[in-house]
């Protein structure tokens, strides 16, 4: 993986990776885009990502608007967004221009207790009051599970899982194109489509075709002849 946008929930958790990742050692090189960030450091760690200079841009979704990164292969959700919308915005970073991409989400299976530092006079930095926010502390229970059900809801689809084993669940792409790069036209695979397909489509045009001459000779009282 050698290009990334890290999704995470606050900038104190962009900050945190960012520190995590800066500890691991060579070749894990990123940057943060929060709006903590002075201007002109979120000007130049943006050019750094595109110019690929560093692995991993880390942002929130706020950071993350508006930006125009061509050939991104990957997208890392490390908390899944509280609204739908914005999770269709994380993954539409990859994917453009006919190119293929990977988004990647990490889940709790359960719902979990997590900072929300929204009347917190340090704004999270050194802050360890574990009590929920109507009773005055600086945490909110997040219910991923939830989150994923609506996003899939929203989108029509089941978002793929994968185990333990971090393994990607093979399909029709397995070993056809990289990621970040352009799709090749698949002309066996889309021909062979079109050709299973082509039966049933002909047979909904008859039907189609027969209910409006149908409905035409019944509203003018006489057949319908087409010329």
């Amino acid at each position: 993986m050698d290009r990334a946008i890290i999704f995470c929930r606050t900038k104190v958790d962009c900050d945190n990776m960012e520190s995590y990742l800066n500890t691991v050692g060579e070749g894990m090189s990123c940057v943060c885009l929060h709006g903590d960030r002075r201007p002109q450091e979120r000007k130049a760690n943006l050019e750094a990502f595109k110019k690929a200079e560093v692995r991993f841009l880390i942002c929130t979704d706020v950071a993350a608007r508006g930006l125009d990164i061509t050939g991104l292969p990957y997208v890392i959700n490390v908390t899944l967004p509280d609204e739908k919308q914005n999770y269709v915005h994380r993954i539409g970073r990859v994917g453009r221009a006919e190119r293929m991409g990977l988004a990647i989400s990490f889940t709790a299976l359960v719902k979990e207790k997590v900072w929300y530092h929204s009347n917190c006079s340090n704004r999270g930095r050194g802050c360890y009051n574990t009590r929920l926010v109507p009773e005055g502390g600086c945490c909110i229970w997040y219910n991923e599970p939830q989150y994923l059900g609506e996003i899939e809801e929203h989108l029509g689809v089941t978002i793929d899982q994968v185990g333990t084993d971090m393994e990607v669940p093979v399909n029709e792409f397995d070993g056809k194109v990289v990621y970040g790069q352009k799709l090749r036209k698949q002309g066996p695979s889309y021909e062979g489509h079109v050709a299973f397909l082509a039966p049933t489509v002909r047979e909904l045009y008859q039907l189609e075709r027969q209910a409006q001459t149908s409905y035409i000779s019944l509203l003018y009282k006489k057949p319908f002849v087409t010329r």
